[in-house]
C-alpha cells in the first residue's frame, strides 16, 4: 500500500523492458514491511542530462544504474566511493547528508558469484564488451584471482581505455583481442559475456567453437537462457547467466539506502517466478 509517507527509490536506463529489478525490491519491500516502493524511470541517452538534474530535485532516495547510463552518471553526483572511482561506473545512488552519492554494487555482486562457482583461477578468462558492467566484471576477476584476462569489444579503442586503467591501476596486463579475432582464442578458458547481445533472445557474442570453453558466463538475466547458454548447452558446456549478480547486487544496494543487506532469498524467489 502507497502512502504519503511512501519513499522512492528506482531504476533508470534505457530501455528498462527487460529488468526485473521493479519486481525483486518491491516484493521484499512487502515482505519486511517497508514503506518503499521502487519504480522504473527510462531515460533516453539524448535526455539523460536534464532529466537527472530534474530527478535530483524530486523526493527520490535510491537509484540503481542500468545501460546506457552507469558512467554517465558520475559527472552528475557529488560523491563516488574507491571502487567506482576504480571501475568508472556506478550502479547505485544513495542520499546521504544531502549528498547524492555512488557505489558500484555490481562488482560485489559479481565476486560473490565467482566465489560460489568456485573457477579454476588458473585457467585464462575471456571478457566479452567494455562497458559499465564490463569494467566491474574487470575489476572482479583480479579480486577473485584469474591471473591472465583477455578482453574484446566492438570498439577496440574502449577495451583499450580499460586495459591502460588496470594497468595503471593495479599493475596487471590484459591482452586485448579484435573482436573480429575473439574466436581465434584456442586455450582452455572461461567465457563471460557483458554485453547486451542476447538480449533480444536471438543474436549471440559467441559463435566459434567450444572446444576449448571451459565456462560460459552471460551476466544477462532476461530472457533466462539467451542463445550464447543455449550453444553452451548444447555443447556440454557448464554455463550460468546473471541471475544471481543481479539479486546480489541488489542487496547490497540496499546497504546504501537502508544500512543492511537486502533479503536474497525473498529476491530470488520473486524473481524467478519472473522468469
Amino acid at each position: 500500500m502507497v502512502s504519503p509517507s511512501t519513499k522512492l527509490y528506482g531504476l533508470i536506463g534505457y530501455p528498462l523492458g527487460h529488468s526485473i529489478s521493479f519486481y525483486i525490491h518491491n516484493a521484499a519491500f512487502r515482505a519486511l514491511s517497508i514503506d518503499a516502493l521502487y519504480i522504473n524511470i527510462p531515460i533516453e541517452p539524448e535526455s539523460f542530462s536534464k532529466a537527472i538534474l530534474g530527478i535530483k530535485y524530486l523526493p527520490i532516495y535510491g537509484l540503481n544504474v542500468t545501460i546506457p547510463h552507469k558512467e554517465r552518471i558520475i559527472d552528475f553526483l557529488d560523491e563516488i566511493s574507491v571502487i567506482s572511482k576504480l571501475i568508472g561506473a556506478v550502479n547505485t545512488v544513495y542520499l546521504e547528508e544531502n549528498k547524492w552519492k555512488g557505489e558500484n554494487t555490481d562488482f560485489g555482486g559479481f565476486l560473490e558469484t565467482l566465489k560460489e562457482l568456485k573457477l579454476d583461477k588458473d585457467l585464462p578468462c575471456l571478457i566479452l564488451g567494455a562497458g559499465g558492467a564490463a569494467r566491474a566484471v574487470v575489476y572482479a576477476v583480479i579480486e577473485y584471482g584469474f591471473k591472465e584476462i583477455y578482453l574484446t569489444n566492438r570498439t577496440y579503442g574502449r577495451a583499450e581505455r580499460i586495459a591502460e586503467e588496470v594497468k595503471k591501476n593495479k599493475n596487471i596486463e590484459i591482452k586485448i583481442i579484435p573482436w573480429q579475432e575473439r574466436h581465434k582464442v584456442d586455450e582452455k578458458l572461461i567465457l563471460i559475456n557483458t554485453t547486451s547481445i542476447g538480449l533480444d533472445s536471438k543474436s549471440t557474442p559467441w559463435n566459434g567453437n567450444f572446444k576449448s570453453i571451459a565456462f560460459v558466463y552471460d551476466i544477462i538475466y532476461n530472457p533466462k537462457e539467451t542463445p550464447l547458454l543455449s550453444l553452451a548447452k548444447e555443447n556440454n558446456v557448464p554455463f550460468k547467466n546473471g541471475l544471481d549478480m543481479l539479486i546480489y547486487q541488489a542487496c547490497l544496494s540496499w546497504n546504501k539506502w537502508f544500512g543492511f543487506i537486502g533479503p536474497f532469498e525473498i529476491m530470488k524467489r520473486e524473481a524467478e517466478k519472473l522468469l
